[in-house]
Order: structure tokens, then sequence, then C-alpha cells
């Protein structure tokens, strides 16, 4: 049984990630959060990041066709911001159509905190060596390191759709080949 206990945790102990957590406005976080529950549906035209999505890109200055994962959080923070009367300087990412540019920023400018998912992290992997990965939004934490994301740039099983979805995923397990970089968190201040 110790054998096959050992078996299960080596990955976890191989990759042990890490949560960084930044300052943020407390008000803008709720809003982003609503705004992002918001988006679930949102549909490309043609599953070429087109359509309705184009505007998450354009949030964060990329061009058409572009991966909107990361831009698409970009832009509920901004339009929280808009929304809530808030100057944009409060958004507490970089403007960047990269998860991993994200995560880089909240390692460099952040607090080192235990690897436990709250509301309101963003949940990052990273594609190999690459700088290329996914990153999706929690907005509800459940038991065994399951949580429920907001996601946008993914595709919907059961319609086969890409666009903006619900997703239940897991803080220690990798999406295809896509690996646990780890949590960014956000200490709320108003």
């Amino acid at each position: 049984m110790k054998k096959i206990t050992l078996i299960f945790l080596l990955p976890f102990i191989l990759y042990s990630q890490n949560k960084f957590e930044i300052p943020a406005n407390g008000i803008l976080l709720e809003k982003s959060l609503e705004i992002a529950l918001k988006q679930v549906g949102t549909t490309e035209a043609s599953n070429r990041n087109d359509g309705e999505v184009e505007k998450y890109w354009r949030s964060v200055g990329l061009i058409y066709p572009s991966s909107y994962c990361a831009a698409g959080i970009y832009y509920c923070f901004y339009e929280a911001c808009k929304q809530s009367n808030l100057p944009i300087s409060l958004i507490p990412i970089p403007r960047t159509g990269l998860a991993q540019a994200i995560f880089n920023f909240a390692k460099s400018s952040g607090i080192k905190t235990s690897y436990k998912p709250e509301k309101h992290n963003l949940i990052v992997w990273r594609k190999g060596q690459t700088s290329f990965g996914h990153i999706e939004k929690i907005f509800k934490v459940q038991n065994a390191g399951w949580v429920q994301t907001v996601a946008f740039n993914t595709k919907d099983q059961a319609s086969g759709k890409e666009g903006v979805f619900i997703k239940k995923r897991n803080i220690y397990h990798p999406i295809g080949r896509l690996k646990i970089l780890g949590l960014v968190g956000f200490n709320a201040i108003n």
C-alpha cells in the first residue's frame, strides 16, 4: 500500500507548485468575477478565435487570430474598472495575452503563500519549457484540490464549441500536455 501511495504522490512531489499573492482592490475583484461569469457561453464565430471573443484579445492589444485565455481575464478587470468608475491603474495584473507573464509578474512582485486555492485566484498551466500556457479564474473551491473556473479559450465537450465555459479543474492535475505552473492569488484591499 505504501508503494502505491508513493507512486500516486510522486508527480505532486516532483512538480510542487507555488502560489504568489498580489494586492488588488476588493471591489474590482468582485466586479471582475461578476463580469467573467457573464461571459460564460460566449463562443467563437467559427472556432478560429474570432467573432464575439475578439474583444478579449483587443483589450490587450493583440491582433487576430490570437489565443485569449489571459486576455479574457484582463478584459474582465478592465470592464470592472470602467463599470465601477475606477482607474485602470488598479488592474492588478499586467496587460498581456500570455498566462505565464501574469504568473511571472505575481512571482516577481507578490508574496509567496501556501498553495491553497481561493475564490478569485488564477490557476496557470505551462506548455513544456515554452512561454505558452493557459490560465483560468477560480470562482468556487471544492474538496481535494478541485475548483470550478471561468475558462476563456476552451472547448465545451457537449457542444464542441470554442469560447468561454465553466470548467472543473484540479490544482494538482495537468491539462493534456500543460503542467500546472501555480496559482496567482489576490490580497484584497480597499
